[in-house]
């Protein structure tokens, strides 16, 4: 039997740092986005489609690239902790 390689999620310094990278941190994106201050950070441990979405828009790849693990082969959210129809677009530096 053969073993499936499974892609790893990113570790969340690296989420972190790539936001630094970008000039964001968490709390930068609370504030822009108007939540709770340490809300945001709820991304690196549990699903949240919407965040997602606006961490990876800001880093410029697509969620599935930092979190594999909560999504399925066609791109679908395999759970998630807020739903939004349109979420918002990052907004410029």
């Amino acid at each position: 039997m053969t073993k499936t390689k499974r892609r790893k999620d990113w570790h969340p310094a690296d989420i972190k740092a790539s936001l630094a990278k970008k000039g964001y941190t968490f709390a930068r994106i609370a504030r822009e986005y108007n939540y709770v201050l340490n809300s945001p950070n709820t991304v690196l441990w549990r699903p949240w489609s919407t965040m997602e979405r606006i961490v990876a828009d800001i880093i410029g790849v697509a969620p599935q690239t930092i979190w594999p693990s909560r999504y399925n082969q066609t791109g679908q959210h395999l759970g998630t902790k807020k739903t939004v129809t349109n979420p918002p677009t990052v907004r410029n530096v």
